[in-house]
This record gives structure tokens, C-alpha cells and sequence, in this order.
């Protein structure tokens, strides 16, 4: 619900917003020219379009149909579903990397394990996953009730630290590179 009804605003303030493109450009060193990339929790498609940018073939995926229709419009060149991260499948096919900004938040620590394991499922032998998560350990309180349109409305944003991330990733076949 947060998500469909922020999904404008979202894309107002952040298409403008190039913060994470060092870390975009970083992440590039790591892979093949006009790598295929799936793009986590794509939101309205704003980091998708940065990807696309720099030579990427982009594929989004998020939970809310709203940011997905932002997406699909503010950004035509990428392909975007709407798609849940502990239902991915392999339609999707393989991807050089997936991005994923800010999704894992939503995962709980007991279920991180499992989408990590869908998202080593769609990476190539060679692939590599960028995870840009919030640091700490259980939910963030300060960031899960905010007021939208007037109205409070709950998520839980779960937060792990870095040793957390790296024993999930490994259970799940992928490796911590830095």
C-alpha cells in the first residue's frame, strides 16, 4: 500500500537523484559489457533507468503494480513486472548481475536465506549481486510508520549488518566479494 500510493512522488524526487550512481558505476567494473540486469524491488524505475544508461539490458521487478506502471512510463527502454522476490522464476531467465537497492529491507532475517537463494538461481556462473540494504539487526522503527496522503501507514523495514548479509548469502551458493 505504501508503495502504490508513493509511487509519483517516489519517482519525482529520486529520477533526479543520481547519489548511488558511483556505486552503479563501481558495481559496472565487476561486469561484461552490456551486461543483463535485474534490477530488485525496481520501485518506479528510477535506479533501472541509471543501469540502462550505462549500456545495461534492465529488467525490473517489483511487488507494487503502481510503481510498476510509473516505471513502464517514466522509463520505456527497460522491461518491468510485477513480480514478488520470494516468487522469482526462471521465465525471467539469467541475468549478469541483479541490483538489488533497498528491496531486502522487506525480507524478514528467518526468509533472507530463501530469497537470496531465488536470486542465486538467476545469476550466471559469473554473475554477481550488489545488495544495498539498512544497516543494523530487526526492524527499524523509525522508518516503519510514516504518514502518506494523511494517513499513517505501517511497513517493516528489517535491517541486517554486513556478517548477517554474508552467512545468508553463502547458505545461499553466493560468494561476499566486498
Amino acid at each position: 500500500l505504501f508503495y502504490d500510493l508513493t509511487a509519483e512522488q517516489t519517482a519525482d524526487e529520486w529520477y533526479k537523484n543520481g547519489i548511488l550512481l558511483p556505486t552503479i558505476k563501481d558495481f559496472f567494473s565487476l561486469l561484461p559489457a552490456k551486461p543483463r540486469i535485474l534490477d530488485l524491488g525496481c520501485g518506479p524505475g528510477h535506479e533501472s533507468m541509471r543501469l540502462e544508461s550505462l549500456g545495461a539490458k534492465v529488467v525490473g521487478i517489483d511487488f507494487s503494480c503502481e510503481c510498476v506502471k510509473v516505471a513502464k512510463k517514466r522509463c520505456p527502454q527497460c522491461r518491468f513486472e510485477v513480480m514478488n522476490s520470494f516468487r522469482l522464476d526462471n521465465r525471467l531467465g539469467k541475468f549478469d548481475a541483479v541490483f538489488a537497492c533497498a528491496s531486502l529491507i522487506h525480507v524478514t532475517e528467518n526468509l533472507l536465506e530463501t530469497v537470496l537463494r531465488n536470486v542465486a538461481d538467476l545469476i550466471t556462473k559469473k554473475g554477481h549481486l550488489l545488495a544495498i540494504i539498512q544497516d543494523g539487526r530487526g526492524i527499524n522503527e523509525d522508518w516503519s510508520t510514516l504518514e502518506v496522503s494523511g494517513r499513517m501507514i505501517r511497513r517493516e523495514v528489517h535491517c541486517f549488518n554486513k556478517e548477517c548479509l554474508v552467512i545468508n548469502a553463502q547458505r545461499a551458493g553466493l560468494c561476499f566479494i566486498r
